[in-house]
């Protein structure tokens, strides 16, 4: 999102959350100051931290980062036989996993 954009939309929100503050709620000036400006903060922070758009950004690293992927070698990505298989999560229900403690009666 650029700026400019981003500052106008803030700016239509907190006059918008003043106006809902103050004009419909009753709420003291003071009061409406300081939600609006939350509110504005708020809004700011999460426009400027929504992307443009991620499908053209992930394709701009694949093009840039295309080499980095053909360095690593093909055996990395084959199992370690020094290191035994990650269990199941739910390897303790079939009985293999003798030193868990048992499922308390239902």
């Amino acid at each position: 999102m650029s700026a400019i954009r981003l500052a106008l939309l803030t700016g239509a929100a907190t006059a918008a959350s003043f106006g809902l503050f103050y004009l419909w709620l009753r709420s003291p000036l003071v009061l409406a100051l300081l939600g609006a400006a939350l509110f504005g903060t708020a809004f700011m922070m999460v426009g400027a931290s929504l992307g443009d758009d991620p499908l053209a950004a992930d394709e701009a690293w694949r093009l840039e980062a295309g080499d980095l992927a053909t360095d690593a070698p093909a055996s990395s990505l084959a199992p370690d036989a020094s290191h035994p298989p990650l269990a199941p999560l739910a390897s303790h229900r079939d009985g293999s996993d003798v030193d868990a403690a048992p499922d308390p009666p239902a």
